[in-house]
């Protein structure tokens, strides 16, 4: 199974690993899925190994609405006879940029790019700042769209 949408987190480094200072030896592994909702889709995806490395010096976590925020704002939408708009973003984290120095080894799912080495360049899952890096990036958009446009 091909993975298009997971390649665009890796660039080929074709280097020397010593000279990867300040970055850290991530590892992985594949998930694989298929979408009973959606005629069968499979679906693959490259997980880091998030829970073998330490957490970072800096806060890397990102925060959650909390259920009761939603059911209010809901409840206010519906007194003022707003619409509620919602939207799913595919590949979520793979649209932010990583936030954290790290590079991996191709292994056999890569295929013939197996053995070779990466630097991670966007949040992948398992990472422990995936879910700031995505929110970061997110708001970052929303705010330079709401400029534009207004």
């Amino acid at each position: 199974m091909e993975m298009k949408n997971n390649r665009v987190a890796f660039e080929e480094f074709g280097g020397d690993i010593k000279k990867l200072i300040g970055y850290k030896r991530i590892t992985g592994h594949m998930v694989f899925d298929v979408k009973l909702g959606e005629n069968f889709r499979r679906k693959a995806r490259y997980c880091a190994d998030g829970h073998r490395t330490e957490a970072p010096a800096a806060l890397t976590y990102s925060t959650v609405v909390a259920r009761d925020s939603v059911r209010i704002l809901l409840t206010i939408a519906a007194l003022n006879g707003l619409d509620v708009q919602c939207a799913d973003i595919q590949n979520a984290f793979l649209t932010a940029p990583n936030l954290e120095k790290c590079y991996m080894i191709a292994g056999p799912e890569f295929g013939d790019e197996e053995g070779k080495t990466f630097i991670v360049r966007r949040a992948l899952y398992g990472l422990k700042s995936a879910a700031l890096a995505f929110s970061s990036s997110l708001k970052a958009t929303l705010e330079r769209v709401s400029k534009e446009r207004f």
